[in-house]
């Protein structure tokens, strides 16, 4: 049945959510590979404060895990099948590991100091469980040599640490969205006073993804849609480094002057990295690297978003067919994966200005955004796309 949990399922999701506390609070959490070999980890960004008791608990040295991404920003040859590369942090201070995942690739230790290691092994899950806690892709890991599984578990009840398996890992990361409505609830806006609120929930996770049914809303045979990532500083600060709070105002707008449609608010503050991390890339960039390269600098993917929360929303609201506003021709093929017809493509093109110029620029040239003229067609000056927006 759609939307079911299997136990499995709901108690990796209790795991992982007690792992990401413990991470988030510079704790250690055990991890277990499919061979059974078992590491403690911490998440590296807090290597001065959890690094020696890691040592203590798993009396084992320390290695240092970063993505590919990592390296390749670094200028490093990174094969396609490693998605990980690992590194003795014995001779590494705190302070060095913590800048050095943090961009300073001045800081990584020559080629030959590095291990290429392999999908689904303890380093590779160790930077998979950090992403999932929104935390820097980079992890410290101890290996407990440790073979017998009842040693492990005991060394993990004996420091009260969560213990997470490759296997549950694997299922989180294939899991559907188990999202549900929650609760609807009427809503007037300034730009529309028939408005309506609809909250859904997952069972495990913290995000908190929402609707509004403007007008009319899912009651077309197309819906106007708007898919919106969660943009704290654009749409309740106003930033003016990116368009989020113009294109989120602009598209309520539109739909209120349409009749009706439907805004999909996602948790996925800066491209679904977080807001501190977001503003370490917004650090980075102030020092010269555009927003692509200023997220790889960080272990993380151009856009790390998935849209099947989306697209489990809109079926949730009865919605199979939309005409979608955007310029960013990936939400359409991620919908369209999931089985909903877009119907029609809406630009929403803004004006840029003086602080988010080369924001724009970067999305039009590096993530294949359709920002030169409403009908997406390719570039004829950069004058023009100077007065383009991205979303």
């Amino acid at each position: 049945m759609q939307g079911t949990i299997s136990d499995s399922t709901n108690s990796g999701l209790l795991k992982l959510e007690q792992a990401s506390t413990a991470l988030r609070r510079g704790g250690a959490v055990m991890i277990r590979d499919q061979q059974g070999r078992a590491a403690l980890c911490i998440g590296a960004e807090f290597a001065d404060l959890a690094a020696e008791q890691m040592i203590t608990m798993a009396r084992a040295q320390p290695v240092l895990c970063l993505t590919g991404r990592h390296l390749e920003s670094f200028g490093r040859s990174v094969p396609q099948d490693r998605p990980v590369f690992s590194l003795p942090a014995r001779d590494l201070a705190a302070e060095q590991i913590i800048a050095l995942v943090l961009g300073d690739g001045a800081l990584l230790p020559e080629a030959g100091g590095l291990l290429a290691e392999r999908s689904g092994s303890l380093p590779d899950l160790a930077c998979q469980l950090m992403r999932l806690a929104k935390l820097l892709p980079a992890a410290l890991i101890c290996r407990t040599g440790l073979v017998d599984r009842a040693e492990q578990n005991n060394l993990a009840t004996v420091w009260r640490l969560p213990v997470l398996e490759a296997r549950e890992l694997a299922e989180l990361e294939a899991r559907p969205p188990q999202l549900v409505i929650s609760t609807k609830v009427k809503l007037p806006l300034a730009v529309a006073e028939d408005a309506q609120m609809v909250m859904f929930r997952a069972p495990g996770q913290r995000e908190e993804h929402f609707a509004v049914l403007v007008g009319r809303g899912a009651d077309e045979a197309a819906p106007l849609v708007r898919l919106h990532s969660q943009c704290l500083t654009g749409d309740i600060l106003g930033s003016l480094r990116c368009d989020c709070g113009p294109q989120l105002q602009t598209a309520l707008a539109r739909m209120a002057e349409a009749g009706g449609g439907i805004l999909i608010y996602l948790a996925q503050e800066g491209r679904d990295i977080g807001l501190l991390n977001k503003m370490r890339s917004y650090a980075l960039q102030e020092a010269g690297l555009d927003t692509v390269e200023a997220n790889h600098r960080l272990g993380f993917e151009t856009d790390q978003r998935l849209f099947a929360p989306a697209a489990r929303m809109l079926s949730l609201l009865g919605v199979t067919k939309l005409q979608l506003m955007t310029n960013n021709p990936d939400k359409i093929a991620q919908l369209e994966q999931h089985g909903l017809n877009v119907t029609k493509r809406v630009p929403l093109i803004l004006p840029a200005n003086a602080h988010n110029e080369r924001y724009m620029e970067t999305k039009r040239a590096r993530t294949g955004h359709l920002l030169d003229d409403q009908y997406g067609a390719p570039a004829r000056s950069k004058a023009r796309s100077k007065n383009s927006s991205a979303d």
